[in-house]
């Protein structure tokens, strides 16, 4: 006898009203099991579905309890409370950013979106479970207006901030809003909502958005503008808190030696989070005045960026960390992973939107635009979106306060490499554009040093931030070999190997992401290729220095790969050549291209030892 197919957890759930019976199963408590082995992908989805419904279920039911224990010191005939989410957003297989067409959505007489209010519902509210608490297939929600009695004024009395920082205004708003939980549009305890969001606004957005004297945005103004839109709005509310969850535990294991896998509460922490704002944004796809707003694009945002995936993590790097790697979060934004449907729902909404400069959010475009480059750096592929700076003369390449190489050749701090110019780039046949962000990035490389050292001690993190991100622009930006005409490819035969290291070294030490996150394992095979389409070493000739410069940075790519062996054997093969004999030798050549000493120093020479070897057995 055949069996009849499995039905799915919606089929057997009929959309009627919660009967008696209904509610006293559900209170009675349904054991689901799982197979911790999916052998399919449907039922690794109906795992998770089961799995989700069980985790905000049991952080509802905790929910439920502080609340009745908070209600029963007040009037609950005057008490208004959120109702949990919706069982049927949590129950949904694959939880994503829908674009839907635009309806209207179903309003109360005075044009408000509907809540529940104690005053005729708290009996049936409090004891309804996430099942029972759906209507029409949609969650309820706070609406906008539920949160403005909660706002004062953006003056307020000063705090203090790590005993040196006084903030005004809208971090003492937070701090009174935070004491009352019926503010709050989520499932989480007041406890775990007052941590995420205390975490963004003291430390995310003031890493996220260097100060600067003159610049034009800065943290604070972020925190103005940004704690008020969280506050009215829930999709946004709910999305700073993913985001924070995902930075913090992402923070975390960056600073640990081991990093461990998430656990329980993390997991059920960035559940709840996510599918809040998900069920939140979808309904504003249905609001024909909130789909397109610069809350909306905000949250959408931090979707698309905050995926976490340590299970990635697979490399370890033992080598030393590059300077200013966390200025603007970049290597925590560079170990979280990315969210493709989010992304593609961004972009949709800032190509509705009429593109970044009709954002009138501070800090919005310019924070769209920097992840613009991180998408484009992790993806190896051209940014979608225009570079936003934060200083306008960044856009020609004329930085304020960033030191020019006139000056560093005047006060004699660059050293005798740096003095020859471009000409080891020229030496290549190397185009013009190429060479301008090779000159970019050798130039940016010596001023970082120079500041790690406290040289340049006057000199803007924000300067750095804007500059940097202009270079990595501006090299992602260079299209492949191959979208060339025949003439250009023939002419300027190294420059694919040599913009694909360029890409290796800034991902190293310019624009760093950690070890497990970088995409080092399409590099270095690309790097292999684009040498030996070149043809060389004959198509280098003149241009050693730079052949051995993208050998070398294609064999630390390729630690840990097939590859290696063979970027060994041409390191090898051109040490022969150019008569390189020990890694001091070596160094001097790599140095007078582009190098950072006590970063590329120990997996250079790594490389150089494993090539030694092969070069010592050749020789005898």
């Amino acid at each position: 006898m055949s069996s009849k197919p499995r039905r799915t957890r919606s089929e057997r759930r009929p959309a009627a009203p919660s009967t008696a019976k209904q509610q006293s199963t559900a209170k009675g408590g349904v054991f689901h099991f799982v197979n911790v082995n999916p052998s399919s992908e449907t039922q690794k989805s109906e795992n998770r579905s089961v799995i989700r419904s069980h985790a905000s279920k049991y952080i509802w039911r905790q929910h439920r309890a502080v609340r009745a224990d908070s209600n029963s010191s007040q009037n609950p005939a005057n008490t208004e409370m959120v109702s949990p989410v919706s069982q049927a957003h949590l129950d949904s297989k694959e939880e994503t950013l829908v674009l839907s067409p635009v309806h209207t959505r179903r309003r109360d007489h005075r044009g408000h979106a509907t809540r529940i209010s104690g005053s005729t519902s708290t009996s049936n509210d409090e004891d309804a479970s996430p099942e029972d608490s759906s209507h029409d297939g949609e969650a309820s929600m706070v609406s906008p207006g539920s949160t403005e009695t909660a706002m004062t004024s953006l003056s307020g009395t000063a705090v203090g901030i790590g005993g040196n920082k006084v903030v005004d205004g809208p971090f003492n708003q937070l701090t009174n809003w935070l004491t009352n939980p019926s503010h709050f549009p989520s499932m989480l305890e007041e406890s775990a909502v007052s941590k995420l969001m205390r975490y963004a606004a003291f430390h995310l957005w003031p890493g996220l958005i260097p100060g600067a004297a003159n610049q034009k945005w800065d943290w604070k103004s972020a925190a103005d503008n940004w704690l008020p839109a969280a506050k009215t709005n829930p999709a946004l509310f709910t999305a700073f808190m993913y985001g924070a969850a995902s930075h913090m535990q992402t923070r975390r294991r960056l600073e640990s030696d081991i990093p461990l896998p998430q656990t329980r509460e993390e997991k059920l922490e960035q559940i709840i989070c996510e599918t809040e704002t998900i069920k939140l944004l979808n309904k504003s796809m249905l609001d024909p005045t909130q789909i397109c707003t610069d809350e909306v694009i905000l949250a959408v945002l931090c979707m698309a960026f905050n995926r976490i995936d340590f299970s990635a993590w697979k490399v370890h790097d033992p080598f030393p960390k590059p300077p200013l790697r966390n200025l603007q979060w970049i290597e925590v934004y560079g170990g979280l992973s990315l969210n493709d449907h989010h992304i593609s729902g961004l972009f949709a909404l800032i190509q509705i939107k009429g593109g970044l400069s009709t954002l009138k959010l501070p800090g919005l475009a310019e924070t769209i635009s920097s992840s613009g480059i991180m998408l484009a750096t992790k993806y190896l592929t051209k940014p979608r979106l225009p570079f936003l700076p934060i200083f306008k003369g960044t856009l020609t390449g004329n930085t304020p306060g960033f030191p020019t190489s006139d000056y560093l050749v005047t006060m004699n701090i660059a050293g005798e490499e740096y003095n020859q110019g471009t000409e080891v780039f020229t030496r290549a046949g190397l185009p013009d554009e190429l060479v301008a962000v090779l000159k970019s990035i050798r130039d940016y490389n010596l001023v970082v040093h120079l500041h790690s050292e406290g040289l340049l001690p006057d000199l803007e993190y924000a300067v750095i931030a804007d500059r940097r991100n202009w270079i990595q622009f501006n090299l992602v930006s260079l299209p492949p070999l191959r979208d060339y005409e025949e003439e250009f490819i023939r002419r300027h035969k190294p420059y694919e190997a040599c913009r694909l290291a360029a890409i290796i070294y800034n991902i190293m030490v310019l624009f760093p992401l950690p070890a497990g996150n970088r995409p080092f394992n399409r590099l270095a095979p690309m790097v292999k290729l684009a040498l030996i389409n070149s043809g060389f070493p004959e198509s280098w000739q003149g241009s050693y220095e730079m052949l051995i410069w993208a050998v070398v940075l294609g064999g630390i790519a390729a630690r840990n790969s097939h590859e290696r062996a063979w970027f060994c054997t041409a390191l090898s093969d051109m040490a022969r050549v150019v008569q390189i004999s020990t890694w001091g030798e070596l160094k001097t050549i790599l140095s007078a291209v582009i190098w950072m000493d006590f970063v590329c120093d120990m997996p250079a020479e790594e490389l150089w030892i494993e090539a030694s070897l092969i070069l010592h057995s050749l020789t005898g």
